[in-house]
């Protein structure tokens, strides 16, 4: 399956992650050499991977790297949370080392395989596995992979899918200078990681390699409601195909998708009568922003050939994700329901939360490992959408001294999580309890996926509490 033949051959993997552990496992299970060296100390948390990839015939060192990293392999294997302003990184590159990403590593030993990529700031989570579930509906083997938690090199690793759905994050794309889709999506451009990037034009530039230049899919499917669109089109070879919840926003292209007056999601190639799929009332998902998510996952999916039908029911059957407005469950007599967005790890995905209930009020728990960004829009979205705020984590003080700027009052503090929780049922006189951070959850947890079982768990056991008080 393979097109590279590792047996005897050096590698070295920069990172003890999910993406650096798969990469090691593939190539020492063909034979290779492969040196991993990990800046975090062994520690329990990391010792079953250790031990997995050491039976395997796996170099892991820990704690640091040494001049081995630099001289075991001309090829380099970097893990994402590697930063290219790193020292390490820089020093191989320096020394001519070529480094390349997880991604970019998968595509390199099976370029066959159609690649539909998704890149943006927010929705390619859902994108991702939209378009995964479309395909897979259709008949197809299309698993979702990439940053959204499978890396691509485990997906490979033993099978060949007939396409891979891979959410690509700027951190894969810095380093990915040959990946080429067949299809890439570009959902919107927010600013966000620039402690890592260290701009806000090297963040946009890492986006933009994935429609650009040699590296052009045969489509590439935009937002035409952001300017970084314009970007793209005049930069790729290849065919794009604009979309827009505003249909009078796509009118002058000859390939698009909108939303209707009826609120129908419609799809028109070059050439071809226009195909109306379903009107989005129809769908699980609710928020503008998710709407905009079916329009490039359903396109994504014609383009590729799935018949309108299959689209179309697949896209109604579609219940979303776990941690992105995850309707979590509804308390007491007053049926309070708390929904879990704990994948809204800044400020924008935490703005389309909120709007996501239109003109219904809500309670906004929010608060975390603080990136930094600018409040403003927040606030504002935050002023029109919640009755009340509930902050916590390392950002809460930052934030409200932002709200009490503002002139908004409603603002409280909270101790943890299941205090946040309370809070938000006992502040409720009916409104929806939304857990949308704004940031992510290092402070308190591993990811946003720990933050978000936290939450429901929280959420359960205030439920547990509010019922034993009715029987009692």
């Amino acid at each position: 399956m393979a097109t590279q033949d590792w047996t005897d051959q050096p590698l070295t993997v920069l990172g003890l992650s999910r993406s650096g552990a798969a990469v090691a496992r593939y190539v020492a299970q063909r034979g290779g050499r492969v040196f991993l060296s990990e800046t975090v100390p062994a520690a329990p948390h990391n010792e079953t991977l250790r031990h997995e990839l050491t039976a395997l015939g796996v170099t892991v060192e820990m704690g640091g790297h040494s001049k081995q990293c630099f001289t075991h392999a001309n090829q380099v294997v970097v893990s994402p949370g590697i930063p290219p302003s790193s020292e390490a990184i820089e020093q191989l590159r320096m020394s001519g080392k070529t480094v390349i990403s997880e991604v970019e590593f998968a595509y390199r030993q099976v370029p066959q395989i159609p690649i539909v990529g998704i890149t943006g700031t927010n929705g390619k989570s859902t994108t991702t596995t939209l378009v995964s579930w479309i395909l897979t509906q259709a008949g197809k083997q299309a698993p979702a992979c990439g940053n959204i938690g499978i890396p691509i090199t485990d997906v490979i690793n033993g099978q060949t899918p007939d396409y891979l759905v891979a959410e690509l994050s700027s951190f894969q794309l810095e380093f990915s200078p040959t990946l080429t889709a067949k299809v890439a999506i570009f959902t919107n451009f927010k600013p966000d990681h620039l402690d890592w990037h260290g701009s806000l034009e090297a963040y946009q530039e890492a986006k933009l390699r994935l429609f650009t230049g040699t590296q052009s899919p045969e489509w590439s499917v935009v937002l035409a409601d952001d300017p970084v669109s314009q970007r793209i089109a005049s930069r790729t070879n290849g065919k794009i195909l604009w979309f827009s919840r505003d249909q009078h926003l796509v009118a002058q292209y000859a390939n698009k998708a909108y939303l209707d007056e009826s609120q129908t999601v419609v799809i028109h190639l070059e050439g071809q009568a226009p195909v109306r799929l379903f009107p989005v009332d129809s769908l699980q998902l609710i928020g503008d922003h998710n709407f905009e998510n079916v329009l490039a996952s359903a396109s994504a999916a014609l383009l590729l050939g799935v018949t309108p039908s299959v689209i179309a029911q697949a896209c109604q059957a579609f219940e979303g994700l776990e941690h992105r407005l995850e309707r979590v469950d509804a308390l007491g007599a007053k049926q309070v329901v708390f929904y879990n967005d704990s994948k809204a790890t800044n400020t924008d995905a935490a703005i389309s939360a909120l709007r996501a209930f239109k003109n219904r009020k809500v309670i906004l728990i929010a608060g975390g490992y603080d990136k930094m960004t600018p409040l403003d829009d927040f606030v504002t979205a935050a002023q029109a959408n919640a009755k009340s705020v509930i902050l916590i984590g390392a950002a809460k003080e930052r934030f409200a001294q932002a709200f009490e700027a503002s002139g908004y009052h409603a603002v409280e503090f909270a101790q943890d999580l299941p205090a946040a929780i309370a809070q938000g049922y006992h502040l409720s006189d009916g409104e929806p309890v939304l857990f949308a951070p704004a940031c992510s959850s290092f402070d308190m947890f591993k990811n946003f996926e720990e933050r978000g079982r936290a939450f429901k768990a929280g959420v359960q056991a205030l439920k547990a509490q509010v019922e034993n008080s009715v029987r009692s």
